[in-house]
């Protein structure tokens, strides 16, 4: 890996913002124009049903002008003109793209083979509307082109906690498997927006059991903190999902996808073997629907079918997820689940914690501080009870560039009965364009 390479140490929070859905065109006018001034090239927020990491929901939230620590107007100015760029392409042909590159560092002073981790992540995704640009039933084609690979590291943090006898990986999404297509699929909207379906290469785990801090981009690092593992975790591989809006505050979220699938492989590999996972997801939105991704109450269904190969026998259960934002600052949060443990990492799981957002001298609610615990019962008998704890705070350096230090501790690691705990720290950077 080049020095260049080795010098990306970028990164953002991009949080979530929504459009006002105005009444006449003069209204609509102003929403607009108030939406191209707090973003870089007017990407208007898009209805998802997907999580923090979707493709989707990464495009907008990736848009959304935020407040930095430092500020260079002059450096703002020299690429103003490609963000004019991706608005005119998305206004001419309804195409939406985002570039951004991330990488994760974790070190820790256990006696370890590797005592540090460092890999990168950079991503080329987008959202191209063919069908009924502007009207209530758009049809899109989604995808996204990723690179992960480590920088001077023997194993990515990805597998860095397992070192140390850790069940679920302290460095999720920070893997080493070159380029692949991780997405690509189409979205479609029907009934004026109660009914969605999307079919194609997609994410088995990024649509349930999720909240605001489940993306390892920008919450939580600990996989075992993202969601409850449960349920079971196949890679991206061919997929489809349904969403059906009952009212507002209502919602199903219902999919069948590859059981076997890995990431990086072909998806056509093992779509042959017929072997699937089933999911029904019912979510309410507490509050109103433009402030889902905060107050809601999901609880999700789920079955596996035996996987041959692999030895796996069939398996099924149940998760629970629930947030609520107070005084547009506070996010305390629970999830976990239960589950007949064959099939997934733990039998039983529950996780707790507290996303804060602190004003800074110049900003409001810019920085975010994450807490989180969780405690995981694996199937085996001859495997004890782990727990997990996390902590980040994650600042907006300059426009598109935030850091994100962090401090993990494991109690018990529960494929380790000769370790009582372990200790890592990281830093995580990304940059958006």
């Amino acid at each position: 890996m080049t020095d260049r390479c080795k010098s990306w140490i970028v990164g953002a929070i991009l949080l979530a913002a929504t459009s006002a859905t105005a009444p006449d065109a003069r209204a609509q006018t102003q929403t607009d124009s108030a939406a191209a001034s707090a973003t870089y090239s007017g990407y208007r927020q898009t209805p998802t049903l997907e999580g923090p990491d979707g493709v989707v929901t990464q495009l907008d939230e990736g848009d959304v002008r935020t407040q930095p620590v430092l500020s260079f107007p002059k450096v703002e100015a020299f690429f103003q003109p490609f963000f004019d760029w991706k608005a005119r392409i998305n206004k001419d042909y309804g195409l939406k793209l985002q570039f951004s590159y991330q990488v994760l560092y974790q070190g820790t002073n256990e006696d370890v083979p590797y005592t540090s981790s460092t890999a990168g992540r950079a991503q080329i995704q987008g959202a191209w509307t063919l069908v009924d640009r502007g009207g209530k039933n758009p049809g899109l084609l989604t995808f996204r082109l990723e690179n992960r690979y480590t920088i001077d590291s023997e194993i990515p943090p990805s597998q860095f906690g397992f070192q140390f006898g850790s069940l679920t990986p302290t460095g999720g999404g920070f893997s080493d498997f070159g380029f692949a297509w991780t997405e690509l699929a189409w979205r479609q909207t029907l009934m004026d927006g109660k009914f969605k379906f999307i079919v194609g290469k997609i994410s088995a785990t990024s649509w349930y059991n999720g909240y605001a801090l489940s993306s390892p981009m920008t919450g939580f690092q600990n996989t075992g903190l993202q969601s409850s593992l449960t349920k079971p975790a196949p890679g991206r591989g061919i997929g489809g999902g349904i969403g059906y809006q009952f009212n507002p505050n209502f919602v199903m979220v219902a999919g069948v996808h590859d059981a076997n699938a890995k990431t990086a492989d072909n998806p056509f590999d093992t779509i042959h073997l017929k072997e699937f996972y089933y999911s029904t997801e019912f979510r309410w939105y507490t509050t109103t629907p433009d402030r889902s991704k905060w107050d809601q109450v999901r609880v999700q269904f789920w079955y596996q079918d035996p996987l041959e190969e692999k030895g796996t026998p069939a398996g099924y259960g149940m998760t629970f997820a629930a947030s609520h934002l107070f005084q547009d600052r506070y996010m305390p949060f629970i999830l976990g689940g239960i589950s007949n443990g064959e099939a997934s990492t733990f039998q039983r799981d529950l996780i707790a914690g507290l996303g804060i957002g602190f004003d800074t001298v110049h900003r409001t609610a810019s920085d975010v501080l994450g807490v989180a615990v969780g405690w995981g019962d694996p199937y085996a008998p001859q495997l004890r009870e782990q727990y997990t704890a996390e902590a980040f705070y994650r600042f907006q350096l300059v426009q598109r560039v935030a850091i994100t230090p962090s401090v993990q501790y494991v109690k018990n690691p529960s494929a380790n009965p000769n370790r009582d705990d372990a200790w890592l720290w990281g830093l995580r950077a990304r940059v958006t364009f």
